[in-house]
């Protein structure tokens, strides 16, 4: 990322439009800078005081000269005093406003970085559509507006959101209101992108706290002046959220503003689960939504630019004719509407040509043009809701859970599996279910030596299924366990819905109808002398079995495992067969963790194996043997070698991009061929969730 921020830097695009904005620092005094802001730092500067607005008020400073919070006097206050130093300097009080206009330019450069951090993909167009947007270019240079100040805090914020930062992250957003209280806009959307996350609760209370800390910190000192109260909270700028609204009768009105900032609150809350660019377009959303509803001043439309700059990078060209369109109504109406600049370096006022103009035009075609402006607004709305939410893969996928499927004979791994991919998940995301807790007979049961758990008719299959299917269509149940020491059933136990869904058992792809509902179906083909030991392994020494009573079952198993276990092998979309590299460490004292593993896997109408082949290789630093049929709908892989967790984790980064926000914090990646099977299932799940929206 630091390289995409170099190449911007380095850009032709940016260095001219560099120079263009430090031109239009030198040339244009915007006059709402010159007649508030700049007098009002100006003077907190000159005569220091802990409560700068009551001391500009006694002075007799205009009380709608700063309507801003400390964070934001803090933006201001490097750059307008080195302008008062070299107006000091020179003579001339012209450098002052050009100090305070350097502040604002230095604020712009940081929104375009942080920008080029959070979508690095496409800098070139990053640098036409942001450093060169007339939006941005109209609010900050030629009508002066300071919103860039508290855009720039809450996309750092949002940045270091996304890096897990989450307590530099929340004083980034407290800064932001203590800035410019309208953020506090934004606030509740990350709330629910974090709590959404059963990954990211976790990181909730933290950047809470340091959010409301800093905020608090930033403002509370300062709600006793009478001063601030009246220059921050009494503008009629804090009061425009009301100014849409429809009679009732009795003095009643129905606040539209705010009433559908929350149906927009209340819509992100519905969705199952939030990826990070759906925060993105939800916050760009509910803001076009206040702005489009409300009278705002042209620093408001400030804050829609990177938002609309996120939506035209992944848009078609489409997107980037509208957002014209839309710049141009903007800047059109505002021009002749709101106040502007003077260039009195070259001796021009343009005011009074503006002024003129603006008598020319009658109410209603004032009215007609704003018309226009909030259609060509209301129609970007609905494209980007199309487009960046409804459109959104994420979106379309994360609304329903996840569902494996994992089949396999006894002793096979199904719950070693099950294990290793609720690491990767996180177990707060998985719900397991397991086949061994629909077994019909418990170990004392007569029936327990008479027919062998492999047979369907010794298991509730049909429970199994309805209960894996109410999971999956996000219903909790009611689901006993079996405990294999004790060899009895426990009392029934909640299992909630979840992100996903895990069912493992011997039978777990036996039922057509929820073999089809799988996201992904797994069946553990395990080498026959390997899953004996590992058998004999787990049964005897975790489970306290004797070794003869272990061997026989063994043996009673077999016919049934050829006949109702083995079949749902071709039912499988992904077959993962384990088996000593060296079939004689078996036959020596060799300990079970020190037996290398190969991995044959079976992949089944899969679409990426040649990419995967190539980042296994030369990620991981493995041998591969790539054999694909003949009609091209299976490929059998031979994978050896040895291979770390840390591998494995960035191959996952390179083959799954795409799913990484589903994945826990801090996935718990293995190493070997577990890891690698932890990889391969994670590839089948994107591949059938792509499939999901087609």
């Amino acid at each position: 990322m630091a390289m995409n921020a170099n190449r911007i830097w380095r850009d032709p695009v940016f260095r001219l439009g560099l120079l263009f904005k430090v031109a239009l620092v030198v040339l244009l005094v915007p006059q709402i800078q010159q007649a508030w802001f700049v007098p009002f730092v100006q003077h907190a500067i000159a005569q220091p005081s802990l409560d700068p607005w009551s001391s500009f008020l006694a002075a007799g400073g205009d009380p709608m000269a700063y309507p801003y919070g400390p964070a934001m006097l803090l933006a201001h206050l490097p750059g307008t005093a080195l302008g008062m130093i070299a107006a000091a300097l020179s003579g001339s009080d012209y450098f002052t406003g050009m100090g305070f206009r350097l502040g604002l330019l230095g604020a712009d450069i940081a929104t375009l970085y942080l920008l080029s951090r959070l979508w690095p993909e496409r800098p070139r167009l990053l640098l036409w559509l942001y450093w060169w947007s007339p939006i941005a270019l109209y609010v900050t240079y030629w009508n002066g507006q300071t919103d860039i100040v508290p855009v720039a805090l809450v996309l750092w914020s949002l940045l270091l959101l996304r890096q897990y930062r989450v307590g530099l992250g929340g004083v980034a957003l407290g800064l932001a209101l203590a800035a410019k209280f309208s953020m506090l806009l934004a606030a509740p959307f990350v709330a629910i992108y974090l709590w959404r996350n059963k990954r990211l609760r976790g990181l909730m209370r933290p950047f809470a706290i340091a959010c409301g800390a800093t905020a608090l910190i930033s403002v509370v000192p300062w709600l006793a002046s009478p001063g601030f109260v009246r220059m921050v909270f009494g503008t009629p700028e804090s009061l425009r959220l009301f100014d849409l609204a429809l009679p009732l009768g009795n003095g009643l009105r129905l606040y539209l503003t705010p009433l559908l900032y929350l149906l927009a609150v209340y819509g992100l809350w519905r969705l199952r689960r939030i990826s990070f660019e759906l925060l993105i377009a939800a916050i760009g959303l509910s803001f076009f939504l206040v702005v489009l509803a409300t009278p705002a001043p042209p620093g408001w439309y400030l804050w829609l630019v990177p938002f609309l700059v996120a939506h035209q990078l992944y848009s078609d060209r489409s997107a980037r004719l509208l957002t014209g369109m839309f710049s141009a109504l903007l800047i059109g109406m505002h021009l002749i509407y709101s106040s502007g600049a003077s260039l009195p370096v070259l001796g021009l006022d343009p005011a009074p040509a503006i002024a003129r103009l603006g008598a020319l035009m009658s109410p209603h075609l004032h009215s007609l043009g704003y018309t226009l402006l909030v259609a060509a607004g209301l129609v970007l709305l609905v494209q980007m809701l199309r487009e960046r939410v409804s459109r959104n893969d994420y979106y379309r996928i994360g609304q329903k859970p996840v569902t494996l499927g994992i089949a396999g004979d006894s002793g096979s791994g199904k719950d070693t599996l099950s294990r290793a991919l609720a690491g990767i998940f996180g177990e707060h995301s998985v719900v397991h279910v397991s086949g061994d807790d629909y077994h019909v007979w418990d170990r004392y049961a007569p029936m327990w030596k008479g027919l062998t758990h492999l047979n369907p008719r010794a298991n509730d299959l049909q429970r199994f299924n309805n209960d894996v299917l109410a999971l999956m269509d996000g219903k909790a149940i009611m689901c006993r366990r079996y405990d294999h020491g004790a060899g009895r059933f426990t009392p029934p136990t909640l299992l909630d819905k979840n992100d996903v869904v895990i069912a493992s058992g011997l039978h777990a792809l036996h039922m057509q109808r929820l073999r089809e509902r799988f996201d992904v179906s797994i069946f553990l083909d395990v080498d026959e002398e390997l899953r004996r030991a590992w058998k004999i392994e787990r049964d005897v020494h975790q489970r306290g079995h004797a070794l003869a009573t272990v061997l026989a079952s063994i043996e009673k198993r077999m016919a049934d495992s050829r006949l109702h276990i083995h079949p749902q092998r071709r039912d499988a979309g992904l077959v993962l067969r384990l088996a000593p590299v060296n079939a004689h460490q078996l036959e020596s004292s060799t300990a079970m963790g020190q037996v290398r593993l190969k991995l044959v896997a079976l992949i089944r109408n899969g679409t990426s194996h040649e990419r995967m082949a190539r980042i296994l290789i030369g990620i991981c630093g493995l041998h591969l043997d790539v054999q694909p049929s003949e009609d091209g709908r299976e490929v059998e892989m031979t994978i050896e070698g040895e291979v770390a967790a840390e591998d494995i984790a960035m191959a996952a980064r390179q083959l799954v991009p795409g799913l990484q926000e589903m994945l826990d914090i801090h996935p718990q990646w293995e190493d070997g061929m577990s890891g690698i099977m932890q990889l391969l299932v994670l590839i089948q799940i994107e591949e059938s969730l792509k499939s999901r929206i087609k």
